[in-house]
């Protein structure tokens, strides 16, 4: 088994195409330098790589000067965008139902998040998380268009009227943070995980109320197809890639391969056999992804020492110094010392 094909589906930037032709934007010159061919997008299997993705957007974005296109993308998102799941979901008997099924076939959505639900009594969690190695533009485009679509679903299936309700997501607050508050009730929480994702906390009273729509046996068809689907999702890639990924976003915090493997539903012992088959081990890209981010953050000298070792995940200040020393054959207060001194020079 390997990682998910690092391509995404396109028909969630055939809309944001539609979107940049709203605002008057040269939509066809962004996808000339992406290398996309707007009809190839148009087609119902069409996917994009996760570099075209990449240039689309940062393209898009210089183009538009607009910081909020994710937010609007996940506006525009409403069930029916999602093809055979979303008529699936559409047809669900209650939202615990539905949301029940689209963590089940998630990655149909897109492959590059998981989700995983779970209902506790009288509340219920959503958790989304990376599944391919994403850049940071990329996964902060992740983060901010799925939470924002996943509002709209659920104004949509009960019917506009949604109580208020928790997503806490990993990234910083943009700057477009005022548009947020188009979303009604919903109470935001930025920057408040240890590692990349998304976490939305929903009262249970909303979990059991019939759906407009319900249709048991429309479902139960929809659900065949999508069973199909999955099984010919096509798998391949790079596990070094994504735990690297996973690495350089944690803060506050040093992720196990115990917590890495939760993620992706695989045992700690099979993630480190993939890991053995590209020629590394998690341990080896622990050490070197922190030691990396240690001199990134003492290059930047914004940070004390002590912040850095305690942004990093470990527990005091001497483990930071005596790792760093380690590697480096100098303590992070003397390395910090050079690389002023070098920005001095």
């Amino acid at each position: 088994m390997q990682v998910p094909s690092p391509s995404v589906p396109a028909r969630y930037f055939s809309l944001l195409c539609d979107i940049l032709d709203s605002m008057g934007a040269a939509t066809s010159d962004i996808l000339k330098a992406s290398h996309i061919d707007r009809k190839a997008v148009n087609l119902p299997d069409a996917t994009l790589t996760l570099h075209q993705v990449d240039t689309f957007l940062k393209t898009a974005a210089q183009a538009t000067g607009r910081s909020d296109l994710a937010f609007e993308l996940g506006s525009k998102i409403r069930i029916n965008s999602h093809d055979i799941l979303g008529f699936a979901l559409i047809s669900c008997t209650t939202l615990d139902h539905l949301l029940r099924l689209c963590s089940r076939y998630y990655s149909l959505m897109t492959p590059a998040f998981t989700l995983s639900y779970r209902r506790n009594g009288d509340n219920a969690e959503l958790q989304f998380k990376p599944a391919l190695p994403l850049s940071p533009d990329l996964l902060a485009l992740h983060l901010e268009a799925i939470a924002v679509s996943a509002h709209m679903l659920f104004r949509s299936v009960m019917q506009g009227r949604p109580r208020a309700y928790d997503i806490y997501l990993s990234m910083e607050a943009p700057r477009h943070l005022a548009r947020y508050k188009e979303l009604g009730p919903v109470k935001l929480h930025f920057a408040s995980a240890e590692l990349p994702g998304i976490r939305i906390q929903i009262d249970g009273a909303h979990l059991d109320a019939p759906l407009p729509l319900a249709n048991p046996q429309a479902v139960a068809l929809a659900e065949e197809r999508c069973k199909t689907l999955l099984r010919n999702i096509n798998e391949q890639g790079s596990w070094t890639d994504w735990v690297s990924m996973i690495l350089r976003h944690a803060e506050d915090y040093q992720p196990t391969l115990e917590d890495l493997a939760k993620i992706i539903n695989l045992t700690p012992r099979t993630l480190d056999r993939y890991l053995v088959k590209e020629n590394t081990t998690y341990r080896d890209l622990s050490l070197r992804i922190r030691n990396q981010r240690a001199r990134q953050l003492l290059d930047d000298g914004k940070l004390a020492v002590s912040q850095i070792a305690y942004r990093l995940g470990y527990s005091d200040l001497a483990n930071f110094s005596r790792s760093f020393k380690k590697v480096n054959g100098i303590s992070p207060s003397e390395y910090k010392g050079q690389a002023g001194n070098r920005a001095n020079a």
